[in-house]
């Protein structure tokens, strides 16, 4: 398959090289925007950090960014093909006989190995990262998360019903972190054995610990009473752990290789697993989907040094890659619903981009 060992470890290398260097800009852009967000939200506080905030920046960066990988295969793979182009290296290759995959596949198996990297390196160490920065931001907020400092990505409130010694209630908070063990913003209805609303509950933050929800700085309100104020205050629950992680748990925020625990945990308990399948079915799917961004990249940059129109080989890169990605997240979207199989809604829109690509490469290369 590889004719000329030291021609692919040159394009493998520039590839690597290039997706490196892509890598860093957008991570350095990130964190910088980021910064400036956490800093203009906190600097009116007293007890305001430069050094805490910057820590926070650079400790969430990484699950913000795992989201753009993607785009930064494609832009390094089109900056690859182009920058060959443009230095008549594909030229030459191509007059001393060799085909385009003699160049495309070596990035093409770097882009594997990236999203191998990826899904059972970078994401569980970005997992771990996020909730390091929830801690800190925590910490620096006394207690209190704001609404950008929690992890649930799906951007609504979160709700449990439960029971206990103190009778049943229902639990809801704003964001939920630690695998939905502490959470933010909550408020909690508890109701007396008739059934009645007897008391609710808000507070600032909330963490379980053995059958029991310990609930920070907030408010008791009663009917016709003054609403009492409290340090600490406790709510029974029946839930264990598991069960709690299972309902409260993002899954955008477990690590790949906790996923299957989770998948289990909540089929023993008879509870949808649907989102737990479709985010671990997403991340096996990630070297393909790498792949697929370097054929989608060949596609359009191959012929570079025919039409010599950067611009248009830039945005049309960027289209089909974009709209790859809305549809990638779109079947997302139905597999975590239930809609679609998760296992379906996770690779097809790679392995159709894949084949999509490799059909007009060989309609193009080979005729």
């Amino acid at each position: 398959m590889f004719r000329n060992p030291t021609l692919t470890i040159y394009f493998a290398r520039r590839f690597a090289k290039m997706t490196l260097i892509i890598f860093l800009v957008v991570f350095v852009l990130i964190a910088f925007i980021d910064y400036l967000e956490l800093a203009r939200r906190a600097v009116q506080r007293s007890n305001f950090d430069a050094l805490i905030y910057l820590m926070v920046s650079l400790t969430r960066v990484p699950t913000v960014i795992e989201r753009a990988l993607p785009f930064t295969i494609l832009f390094a793979a089109m900056a690859s093909f182009v920058l060959a182009n443009r230095q008549l290296e594909l030229v030459v290759a191509r007059a001393s006989g060799l085909s385009a995959w003699q160049f495309v596949l070596p990035a093409g198996l770097v882009a594997l190995l990236f999203g191998i990297f990826a899904t059972t390196v970078f994401n569980p160490i970005a997992t771990g990262l996020k909730e390091e920065s929830i801690a800190i931001l925590n910490s620096a907020a006394g207690g209190a998360i704001g609404a950008d400092g929690g992890t649930n990505q799906q951007n609504k409130p979160i709700w449990i019903r439960q029971s206990g010694r103190d009778g049943n209630s229902i639990l809801g908070a704003k964001n939920s972190f630690n695998k939905g063990l502490s959470l933010s913003g909550v408020s909690a209805f508890v109701f007396d054995p008739s059934g009645a609303l007897d008391h609710r509950i808000d507070a600032r933050s909330a963490e379980y610990s053995s059958g029991e929800w310990l609930l920070r700085n907030g408010t008791i309100t009663r009917s016709g009473v003054r609403p009492e104020t409290f340090e600490e205050t406790r709510l029974a629950t029946d839930l264990g752990p598991d069960q709690v992680s299972q309902q409260l748990a993002d899954p955008q925020t477990i690590s790949f290789w906790l996923l299957p625990q989770f998948i289990e945990i909540s089929r023993k308990a008879g509870v949808p697993s649907a989102g737990y399948e479709m985010r671990f079915q997403s991340l096996l799917a990630q070297p393909l989907l790498f792949l697929a961004m370097v054929l989608v990249a060949a596609t359009v940059s191959l012929r570079f040094s025919r039409s010599r129109d950067l611009g248009q080989v830039i945005l049309t890169g960027v289209i089909v890659g974009f709209v790859l990605y809305v549809v990638t997240e779109l079947a997302i979207g139905l597999g975590r619903s239930g809609i679609v199989a998760p296992v379906i809604a996770a690779w097809f829109p790679s392995v159709v981009a894949s084949l999509a690509s490799v059909t007009v490469l060989l309609y193009r290369e080979d005729g």
